[in-house]
């Protein structure tokens, strides 16, 4: 299994357990993003800023889409979108450090938005299992019917000796998304 970013929202592609969307907003894209603007106006440009970002992400413009989210946080510097998008952008060319930054100003604005914790634990898998299973358990907890999250959780607790409860989140992810049965599991060093 990948460390490609997690996929969840509006601009949804069903795949593999760790494939990457492109990009991630909520599940109406002309809802008022998360944070607080001043004025109808500034929710308006906000809005068409993450929606012109995820238009680039998917377009694989990346540099472009940076710009853009990086306009949306002049304008709303806790939007928690903006700030995953740009850890999404910099987890896919390997800025592994700017990505975790990023999900984490995510968090400080949404402590439960589940792209964000999905991806951080990704990340974190490498270095500490037991934080990426902390952080995958709050994924669950946010987002309960997360079969990806569900499947690296149970891998996760199964390479930890925990078998029981490691096969339960196996199983649970299987039923939620019976792709995923098919996605290569993580290999854990």
């Amino acid at each position: 299994m990948s460390r490609t970013p997690h996929r969840l929202a509006a601009l949804t592609l069903v795949g593999a357990l760790a494939a990457g969307v492109a990009g991630c907003a909520d599940d109406d894209p002309a809802a008022a993003p998360a944070g607080g603007t001043s004025s109808t106006g500034a929710a308006d440009a906000t809005t068409t800023l993450i929606s012109t970002g995820l238009t680039q992400i998917q377009a694989q413009d990346y540099a472009g889409a940076q710009g853009t989210f990086t306009s949306v946080l002049a304008l709303d510097p806790s939007n928690v979108y903006a700030h995953y998008n740009l850890g999404y952008i910099a987890q896919l060319e390997g800025r592994d450090d700017e990505a975790r930054q990023r999900y984490e100003q995510a968090l400080a604005s949404d402590d439960a938005f589940a792209p964000a914790l999905f991806n951080l634990a990704i990340l974190t898998e490498t270095d500490d299992l037991e934080a990426a299973v902390a952080l995958y358990r709050r994924v669950i907890e946010a987002s309960p019917d997360d079969a990806a999250s569900h499947v690296r959780l149970g891998y996760a607790l199964i390479h930890l000796g925990e078998k029981t409860e490691g096969q339960e989140m196996l199983d649970r992810g299987f039923e939620l998304n019976p792709a995923l049965a098919n996605a290569e599991p993580p290999t854990y060093d």
